[in-house]
């Protein structure tokens, strides 16, 4: 008897992020896996173990989150993401589905992400579960000025939470756009860590309030200063983008 081959799946996914406890599956709370997996369960022929790019956080969304998985079954791409999207809640969508390498892996194969925060300066109704609402003064030219100083390769455990002794990453882009109301701020680099993403912008965000100088962004990245970094809510957070 000979046995089915395994083919390998990547699937790019939209997901709103607020009503799951992030990406990683959870025995007693909804996660995005959790909704993906349960699909791939309920579709004939393909139950399977996915990969995902990234462990987002709680509340977290994503515009191209990136995920893998490998099974037998002989559905083409568009027939597996139309069966996939029959069975997934409003809130997550499969944008597109294509045929990879046995090699490939979502989180081990990435080479970049890029990560967009919203900022709304006083309240919107509209926007309240999308963005942080920022009820104070904001100074962008600081916060652009700050931004800077996170480029390159630095040891990012001053701007996270974790317990990993591997905290250097490489930060290819910090970006500080302003229009109208909106603040956005564009993070890219080569890998991150627990909420580092939240934190960075925790930090922009306090240097734009006055609340500290880019000085001490600069020492925290050396190594000379520990102050705790403010951590930015989740909501406001995007995953934008996964470069291979």
């Amino acid at each position: 008897m000979v046995s089915a081959a395994v083919r390998c799946f990547r699937l790019i996914l939209e997901f709103d992020g607020a009503a799951y406890a992030g990406w990683q599956f959870q025995p007693d709370r909804p996660t995005v896996q959790g909704a993906v997996e349960t699909a791939l369960l309920a579709t004939p022929g393909v139950a399977s173990a996915v990969i995902g790019c990234s462990r987002t956080d709680s509340g977290v969304s994503a515009r191209n989150y990136v995920a893998s998985f490998s099974t037998t079954t002989w559905l083409p791409p568009e027939r597996l993401r139309l069966a996939l999207n029959s069975r997934l809640p409003e809130d997550i969508i499969v944008k597109s589905v294509a045929r990879v390498p046995p090699s490939f892996h979502a989180r081990h194969s990435a080479r970049s992400k890029t990560y967009s925060y919203l900022i709304v300066l006083g309240r919107s109704p509209l926007r309240r579960n999308r963005a942080w609402q920022f009820r104070y003064p904001l100074r962008v030219r600081p916060m652009q000025q700050a931004a800077r100083l996170f480029l390159g390769r630095h040891d990012f455990r001053p701007f996270c939470q974790t317990r990993d002794q591997n905290g250097t990453c490489t930060i290819t882009r910090v970006s500080v756009r302003k229009q109208a109301d909106e603040i956005v701020v564009m993070v890219c680099g080569n890998r991150f860590l627990y909420k580092m993403v939240r934190r960075i912008v925790g930090a922009l965000v306090a240097c734009g309030s006055g609340r500290i100088a880019p000085a001490d962004i600069k020492a925290a990245l050396a190594g000379r200063s520990r102050i705790p970094f403010q951590t930015a809510p989740a909501r406001g957070l995007f995953l934008d983008a996964v470069d291979y």
